[in-house]
């Protein structure tokens, strides 16, 4: 099978890289040579990784390279793909257009599918000759080491192009999961961005300090999260509980429907991130490449863990 990948930005080269190394033939595709040199070496780096890890062998990572080919050229990309991955900006005209043109470029049968972050499947399907052919394809940052991926729903999205696609997640090492109804930000983000609401609403009325809410994330939700759901732990709690808890708790929750105040606040003032030097914490030179190490090395860590785990209950 052939898939081709679209953009070799923050997401296009780890998605590739997991599908090479799964078996398939890739096309990573990019109008900048230069990004495409950078993603070649992002994937060398991401290998050495995970070869140090155990999560991948040395012939694996060699192998996986030879199947992979780098083109400037879209026509190229997309010729004989069945599967199409699009990860250009989050900007919706540019993937209409962007799609519109993989119509016209792609095989009939091809699946393309748009690693959108929470536009609209609908909207940017309806720019394509075959909608039903047009999928979300959700994958979670950094890609060659988070493994859930959701799949949404366009209003017109065949059911045969849903359980190719879950087909494929699965074949390539994925946890796919289906959102059945095309909403802002589906599924991952529409939690994520819950929370982060909740969190920026604490720190706005002095309840606790960014560095204690993401302490807070780390070692308890986030590491209990690790072993349960959210579901499952109202079932395990008691859900006569967790009704109680969420009388006296929901009035009291962030209902914002736009940014906070805080965060314009330190736009206004340049502290955009780690970047910047400065977002919600303060960072030294080079802080945004060693967060992105320490994380990557922690979720690395996690990875290793569950899966030695499920291997001893199989």
């Amino acid at each position: 099978m052939r898939v081709a990948v679209i953009g070799a930005g923050i997401m296009g080269p780890g998605i590739a890289e997991v599908c090479t190394e799964a078996g398939l033939e890739v096309v990573l595709q990019s109008r900048s040579r230069d990004n495409l040199d950078a993603a070649l070496d992002r994937i060398r780096k991401n290998q050495r990784d995970l070869v140090a890890a155990g999560l991948l062998t040395e012939a694996a990572a060699t192998g996986a390279l030879t199947r992979l080919r780098l083109t400037q050229d879209l026509a190229e990309a997309v010729t004989g793909a069945a599967f199409v991955s699009e990860n250009i900006p989050e900007d919706l005209a540019l993937k209409q257009a962007f799609i519109r043109n993989l119509s016209r470029l792609a095989r009939p049968d091809a699946i393309l599918a748009s690693n959108t972050s929470g536009l609209s499947i609908s909207a940017i399907a309806a720019s394509a000759d075959r909608p039903e052919r047009v999928v979300g394809f959700h994958w979670l940052n950094p890609p060659h080491l988070t493994l859930p991926v959701e799949i949404t729903r366009g209003a017109k999205t065949s059911e045969e192009t849903m359980r190719a696609t879950v087909t494929l997640a699965q074949r390539i090492g994925r946890r796919p999961f289906r959102v059945e109804r095309d909403t802002p930000g589906f599924l991952w983000n529409r939690l994520q961005m819950a929370l982060v609401r909740e969190a920026v609403h604490i720190v706005e009325q002095g309840v606790a300090t960014p560095e204690d809410v993401d302490e807070a994330m780390r070692w308890g939700l986030a590491l209990r999260w690790t072993a349960v759901g959210p579901f499952q732990i109202m079932d395990l709690a008691g859900l006569t509980t967790f009704r109680a808890v969420a009388s006296y708790v929901y009035p009291d929750l962030s209902s914002a429907s736009k940014p906070h105040a805080l965060l314009e606040d330190l736009i206004a003032r340049g502290h955009t991130g780690a970047r910047a030097g400065k977002g919600f914490h303060e960072y030294g030179p080079g802080a945004h490449e060693a967060l992105i190490r320490a994380r990557d090395a922690r979720l690395i860590a996690l990875r290793r863990a569950m899966t030695e785990e499920e291997a001893g209950e199989a």
